[in-house]
This record gives structure tokens, C-alpha cells and sequence, in this order.
């Protein structure tokens, strides 16, 4: 594998309802000997205020996910991006002389990706456990090229058979 030091950036929206969402983002452009690395993975919901509440889990995966119940989980040969984001909005007081109370907690942000995975072929962004609204998205990618061989193994490993 080399990297040929173009950069491809995917970026859009996607909206959860009832926790979930599911968006496929089509790579296959049949050329096998050229392949993706995600460098970065980013998701932010669409609008923030110090009133509200989000919280996302965001899964970057080779297949679409099996089930709605399915979640972050490393030992899942398909997923290869993970971030996640809890943030709990500030409690707006009742009585005129007292301030809102400060969130429980003001947030945090992860985003973890596997950097031993190339993409193909189709690349896919999955909400789970997630507060119901419109969220971005941008994954960052590297262009690799790849022999053959490399493709096949890329190929293999895409369709969730680990290959060392």
C-alpha cells in the first residue's frame, strides 16, 4: 500500500430518529487498486445552545450495521470508526434570584479510528443511542494505491473475514 497524497473529504448530514440512522456513502468507483484510509471522523449536531441536551454514538463501518440494537463494538471486524459526544444542557431556574444550575456534565467528544483498514468499496455512518436531531458529518480520507493483491485482501477483510 502507498499513499498518494491526495486527500478525499465526504461531509453531509444525517438525522436520527427514535436513536438511530443509517447512511450509506458510495466509494465504489470499481477501480480495486485504489483504496481509501479514514484519517479523520467528525460528527457535531447541526446546532448547538447551552438549552440542550445531545448525545451521539457514530459508527463508521464497512455493511450497513445487522440490527438497531447494534452498537460501538471493536471486536466487530466491520466497524472502523467510532466517536461519540454526551453533553448535558444547563437547568434553567424557577426562581427569579437564582441562577441556572451548571450541567451535571459539559460534554466530552472521541473519535477513534482503525488504522489498519482500507476502504473499497462502500462506506457506511450509523447513529445509535442517540438524541433525536440533525447531526454533520465529515470523514477525512487518504487515496492509497494498492496491487492486486493488497486489493484482494481489502476486499476480504470489507466483508468481515480477519486477515492479518
Amino acid at each position: 500500500m502507498r499513499p498518494t497524497g491526495k486527500v478525499r473529504t465526504l461531509r453531509g448530514k444525517i438525522t436520527g430518529v427514535s436513536g438511530k440512522a443509517e447512511k450509506n456513502l458510495i466509494l465504489n468507483d470499481q477501480l480495486i487498486n485504489r483504496g481509501l484510509r479514514v484519517t479523520g471522523f467528525f460528527v457535531w449536531p447541526e446546532r448547538v445552545s447551552a438549552a440542550q441536551t445531545a448525545t451521539y454514538n457514530a459508527i463508521l463501518s464497512y455493511a450497513a450495521l445487522p440490527s438497531a440494537n447494534t452498537q460501538m463494538d471493536a471486536g466487530d471486524n466491520t466497524q472502523i470508526g467510532w466517536a461519540f459526544q454526551a453533553n448535558q444542557a444547563a437547568i434553567a431556574s424557577t426562581a427569579p434570584d437564582v441562577p441556572a444550575v451548571a450541567p451535571a456534565f459539559s460534554g466530552y467528544f472521541n473519535q477513534l479510528i482503525d488504522p489498519d483498514h482500507i476502504i473499497n468499496r462502500d462506506l457506511f455512518i450509523s447513529l445509535r443511542n442517540s438524541t433525536d436531531r440533525t447531526y454533520n458529518y465529515m470523514v477525512v480520507c487518504e487515496f492509497m494505491e494498492l496491487t492486486d493483491d493488497e486489493a484482494i485482501v481489502t476486499i476480504i477483510k470489507e466483508n468481515s473475514q480477519s486477515i492479518e
